[in-house]
């Protein structure tokens, strides 16, 4: 019995799996039909079960024609173009669905240095199989949207900095991953195929964003740790002098560049007469350079933006930094507090005064007079940062910088030097001083992950004073007291929205009130009985406001769009002004991405200097805003520019930019000089009537090559333009060079960094700054007064100086003793010695014409000393 049971059940069996596994065919005719009609038809003639809700297909028509044996191909081809797909559930069953869509999530973090614990701005993010990435935002966090849920492999990477590879199980909490500075003499990681090879899309043209560990490694000239030195490694930019001077940003007078510390302007940014900024390279936390190209936060000048952010002292432990070189003495002290707050201070000294000595008697034939020297230069900055609770934080910080000069030098009427050295009856004094303060407060709010509001408020306050005592005869004599201010109280809001993981929108607001004033208290014994008594006030005040809107939207991995407005209204400016911008970048390979960049900027403030009187403005320069008298100067910038990683270690950038700008003020004689006691006067009115508008146009080519194998790097860079202006109020009808204007300029550095030693060679090499040339010479007489013989000069800037070649060699030495890591640095400055002509001065002898050239620095053994604790 069990026997027939098992072979009718194994007949049953045979039979079914007969007729599964039989063909059948399948025919939809040609012709338009409803989905829920052409599934039926499938069903009847295969004799399956098609199960759908009606609701589901109600409304999808298909025209699918189809002739074969294969249900699923079938039901698949009458599916087609339509949101639905189909489930086998059983060998005679499908059942019709919704289809599936893959929910995308999205990686959140943040980069942090492992020492400070700051956020890494610029750092790349990097997914190797998905061949996609990003860079961190200022605070050094970033997102990378649009991945599916399971595990990925991310690389994590930065200037500098050790690179970390991690996996991350999505979807995950944000995440926060701390990157090693890279220890000396350690080979660099190279990846073939990684991000190394890759091009970074998220730059934008004339945009830098500078890792501070790759700014302390920059030779620089005079100081070790200055940023402004650094700077002039990039290309399309240069000093007003050798080492001293302001930035010239592609051709622009350095009165066009703003200079920002935690959100705070600073009008004056050096020390000793331009030779050193104010601006430390090992206190700064985050360095930002704008050139030309500013999204829509930014502005208020023509050329350039600083934007630059004291570190914060979030160290896992304390840390003091002290180091002294040839023209001062410094220390850094880094501590945390507690968990939630920490603190920076540090300082600066020049001590030139403190080796030589303020006063120096001298003394001839019985008579003793007293020559001084005193000149010495300082700055404090302190940063205290906290979260008062888990989604703020604020931080409070302070900057404060001097300058003092005080000089008593005899002379006689030979203006020979050696009548310094001994009792003279005829003298003069003078005392400068000049500095800057800036308080700033910041206080940053997280309410969700998608807003971000950060409030700042600070007070920038410039101060200068000069005091001269000269007695140029016996029966003359000059007292003057002449002081100049400037004091900016400024509030801002900027609010962050990321309204998806493609999209975020960032708005906010400026509100500035700038003071300006100057006053001057001079007496003038011009002969005996003959006194001349000046008194004289300047005050003036200006409000400024701001409101801008930005977006940075990224559609996909390939293109980055950064549109803005900027709406400025400035009191005595007229109009409200709208400024737009645009920044794209397109990563038209893995290996290229493309950029442009465009834009409008004005600038409200002007920088003149009184250019007849010794009275005043002596030193320095003053700041004064237009009125109805002067307008503003206003520019319009484009620029387009190429990155290219041609492999693992060789990175080049190639930018091409153009702009023009109008009502810039240059002077009515650019060759006055101050040569009289009695000026004008200090109002700014009588200022401006020493200056015309002028329209400017510049244009060039920036390449930049950058390369690094094991602990060697180098990089090279070339720039090469045009930079001109015509002042048609004077009578130009042509453009002609601008007073900075360096058609040729390139800088090459090749270093090697290993556990103790480095070493590194720089060159650099221009053309001369333009000069104004005499072409001939004239005389002017009377019948009563005998002639007089002057050069003629009727082309401002028609020559140029030589051009500028110099050499640099650096050498240090790291070692550890008395626990403590030391660094010995010696800078071999102009090392073969040239005597670069800086200037050129032409002078009537007789009838001849002499030259007299102002040479530059000749070479100059540079020593460093730094400890660190």
């Amino acid at each position: 019995m069990r026997s027939l049971l098992v072979a009718f059940i194994a007949l049953l069996l045979c039979g079914g799996m007969t007729r599964t596994g039989q063909s059948q065919s399948v025919r939809l005719p040609t012709g338009e039909s409803s989905l829920a009609d052409a599934l039926a038809r499938i069903s009847v003639q295969t004799g399956v079960d098609i199960v759908f809700s009606h609701d589901l297909v109600e409304g999808y028509r298909t025209s699918c024609t189809y002739d074969g044996e294969n249900v699923a191909d079938a039901i698949a081809c009458t599916l087609q173009g339509h949101d639905l797909e189909f489930d086998q559930v059983a060998p005679r069953q499908f059942v019709i669905i919704a289809r599936k869509h893959t929910r995308f999530y999205s990686i959140k973090g943040m980069l942090v240095d492992d020492e400070s614990n700051e956020g890494l701005y610029g750092a790349h993010v990097y997914l190797p199989a998905l061949k996609v990435g990003t860079v961190t935002q200022a605070d050094g966090s970033f997102t990378l949207p649009g991945l599916t849920p399971g595990r990925h492999a991310l690389r994590l990477s930065y200037i500098g900095y050790e690179t970390v590879d991690t996996l991350v199980h999505v979807p995950a909490k944000p995440i926060r991953v701390a990157l090693a500075p890279r220890s000396f003499g350690t080979e660099a990681l190279v990846v073939i195929g990684d991000i190394q090879d890759r091009a970074d899309v998220a730059a934008i043209p004339g945009v830098v964003a500078l890792p501070v560990s790759e700014l302390l490694e920059i030779p620089t000239s005079v100081d070790d740790q200055d940023l402004f030195q650094a700077l002039e490694w990039l290309p399309g930019i240069e000093r007003t002098g050798e080492t001293v001077g302001g930035l010239v940003v592609r051709g622009s007078g350095p009165d066009q560049n703003l200079y920002l510390l935690d959100g705070a302007p600073v009008y004056h940014p050096s020390h000793a007469f331009s030779l050193i900024s104010t601006f430390q390279t090992q206190t700064l936390a985050d360095v930002k350079f704008f050139r030309g190209s500013f999204p829509a936060e930014h502005g208020g000048m023509l050329s350039a933006i600083l934007d630059a952010e004291l570190k914060d002292g979030r160290r896992t432990r304390p840390t003091t930094t002290i180091a002294v070189n040839a023209i001062s003495a410094r220390f850094l002290v880094e501590t945390p507090i507690n968990r939630s707050s920490s603190f920076m201070i540090s300082g600066r000294r020049s001590y030139f005064d403190k080796l030589i000595g303020r006063t120096h008697p001298v003394e001839e034939d019985g008579r003793r007079d007293t020559l001084r020297t005193g000149y010495y230069f300082f700055d404090w900055s302190a940063k205290l940062s906290f979260r008062p609770a888990h989604h703020s934080r604020l931080s409070l910080s302070y900057y404060r910088g001097r300058d003092d000069l005080d000089l008593r030098l005899p002379f006689d009427l030979s203006l020979d030097f050696s009548s310094w050295l001994r009792p003279a009856d005829l003298y003069f004094e003078v005392g400068h001083r000049w500095g800057n303060e800036i308080y700033s407060a910041r206080y940053q709010y997280v309410p969700s992950d998608r807003f971000l509001f950060t409030l700042t408020a600070y007070e920038s306050d410039y101060k200068g004073a000069e005091s001269t005592f000269v007695r140029p005869t016996t029966s003359s004599l000059v007292i003057s007291d002449y002081s100049v201010s400037l004091r900016d109280l400024g509030a801002k809001l900027d609010v962050d929205f990321v309204a998806s993981d493609e999209l975020t929108l960032k708005a906010g607001a400026r509100f500035i009130e700038h003071r300006f004033g100057s006053s001057l208290a001079a007496q003038l014994l011009r002969s005996a009985g003959l006194v001349d008594n000046v008194d004289d006030q300047s005050k003036v005040q200006s409000k400024e406001s701001v409101g801008f809107v930005q977006a940075l939207w990224e559609p996909s991995a390939k293109v980055r769009i950064q549109p803005g407005l900027r709406l400025t209204s400035f009191d005595g400016a007229g109009a409200v002004r709208l400024d737009p911008r645009l920044s794209v970048s397109y990563a038209a390979a893995p290996w290229i991405v493309l950029k442009m960049a465009a834009g409008t900027q004005v600038q409200y403030l002007h920088r003149l200097r009184d250019r007849y009187s010794f009275l005043y403005d002596l030193v320095s320069s003053r700041w004064v805003p237009v009125d109805q008298q002067v307008g503003p100067s206003m520019s319009r910038q484009g620029a387009f520019g190429i990155e290219a990683r041609a492999s693992s270690s060789l990175k080049v950038l190639a930018d091409i930019y153009y702009r023009t700008s109008d009502d810039v003020l240059v002077p009515l004689d650019e060759l006055q000089t101050k040569e009289g006691l009695d000026g004008p006067g200090i109002g700014v009115s009588a200022l401006l009537g020493q200056y015309t508008r002028a329209a400017t146009r510049s244009y060039g080519f920036e390449l930049t090559g950058e390369w690094e194998v094991g602990s060697w790097t180098s990089m090279l860079s070339y720039s090469g333009g045009n930079s001109e202006s015509r002042a048609p109020e004077i009578g130009e009808t042509e453009f002609r060079p601008s007073r900075y204007h360096v058609p040729r300029s390139a800088r090459g550095v090749v270093s090697r960094s290993g556990r103790r030693w480095s070493y590194s060679v720089s060159a650099t090499a221009r053309a001369g700054y333009p000069e104004t040339v005499p072409v001939g010479k004239y005389v002017i007489g009377s019948p009563v007064e005998a002639p007089t013989l002057y050069l003629h000069r009727p082309v401002v800037n028609n020559g140029r100086l030589p051009a500028y070649i110099r050499i640099d060699l650096l050498g240090g030495y790291r070692f550890r003793w008395l626990s403590a890591d030391w660094k010995v640095g010696l800078h071999l400055y102009n090392v073969t010695n040239r005597r670069n002509v800086l200037g050129r001065q032409y002078t009537l002898t007789g009838d001849r014409v002499k030259i007299v050239d102002r040479g530059g620095l000749p070479i100059l053994p540079l020593l460093e000393i730094q400890i660190e604790l």
